[in-house]
């Protein structure tokens, strides 16, 4: 059996379901990029409105702008003398 790491693990014996958003609350996501990026990579390609393909892309580009907007807020940042 290979080995899972606690901090991948979640009790959810007091839940009657999971979704999406419950997942990440559990796992304490709480920047709606990754969150939407989390979304989609969860149900790609399962909602019949979209191929995984294409769920996948668009959970990509929504870390590219995560990445940027991270960048755009150190850039931002003045330096501590």
């Amino acid at each position: 059996m290979a080995k899972v790491y606690g901090h991948y693990r979640k009790d959810v014996r007091h839940l009657a379901m999971v979704d999406p958003y419950r997942i990440c609350r559990l796992f304490k996501v709480t920047d709606p990029c990754i969150a939407h990026a989390v979304k989609k990579l969860l149900a790609a390609g399962a909602r019949g409105a979209k191929s995984v393909d294409q769920d996948v892309a668009e959970a990509i580009v929504t870390l590219q702008r995560w990445q940027d907007m991270q960048a755009e807020d150190a850039f931002a940042q003045p330096e501590e003398p």
